[in-house]
């Protein structure tokens, strides 16, 4: 894709957990939507979570969100950030590896997906972006009900009123980083263990874990 920021390049995480196709990242930041948005402040780290909408263009891939204005993370000019997208996790147990009757060599691990999105913050303080800001999450959002709700359905000057308080961000994305950890660095036969000791939960995010883990299975 042009433009698209290229994957980070550190050690970690080890190269059998890494997403680099940036279809794959960005299929799945649309999927999940919900990120939390990371800075560094005066008195350290702040992290807000929020809904964003992923626009693909001549800049790249921007990421844009709206915060409180009394929120510590506006800052005047641009500041590098982090955005972070959590998918599905789930405890994984040494009992499910068949390996383990062998030999006894196993121990508990934790199997997830994130993505990671860095670059630099924007502050979008102009009343027109931020409407357009809105119609597009509201958008976004309420596209598979029959009866979608936009900005333009509450009565005048009732959507402006309430925007008074809030104030746009984008962020430039200029890296992606995805974790697919889905014990890739098992064999065959303790990956399908963990399969089956997943699905046999009664959760859902360890039954999505055995479906990403099954799916990588098939590809």
């Amino acid at each position: 894709m042009t433009g698209s920021p290229a994957p980070t390049a550190h050690a970690y995480p080890p190269s059998a957990f890494r997403e680099t196709r940036q279809d794959v990242l960005i299929a799945f930041i649309r999927r999940t939507v919900f990120g939390h948005l990371i800075t560094s402040g005066n008195d350290g780290p702040l992290a807000s979570g929020l809904p964003f909408v992923l626009r693909e263009g001549p800049e790249g891939l921007l990421l844009e969100a709206h915060l409180a204005r009394s929120n510590p993370q506006l800052q005047g000019a641009a500041v590098p950030a982090l955005v972070l997208f959590q998918g599905p996790d789930a405890y994984v147990r040494p009992g499910w590896y068949p390996s383990k009757a062998r030999d006894g060599k196993a121990v508990p691990t934790w199997d997830y997906i994130t993505v990671k999105a860095r670059g630099r913050l924007e502050v979008m303080d102009d009343p027109a972006w931020l409407r357009a800001h809105l119609d597009a999450i509201s958008a976004q959002q309420e596209a598979p009900f029959a009866d979608p709700w936009s900005p333009a359905d509450p009565p005048p000057g009732f959507v402006d009123a309430l925007s008074r308080g809030i104030v746009g961000v984008r962020l430039i994305v200029t890296a992606l980083e995805g974790v697919w950890k889905l014990s890739q660095n098992h064999p065959a036969e303790n990956r399908l263990g963990v399969i089956q000791g997943l699905r046999a939960l009664e959760d859902d995010g360890a039954r999505a874990i055995a479906q990403a883990i099954a799916a990588r299975e098939t590809t």
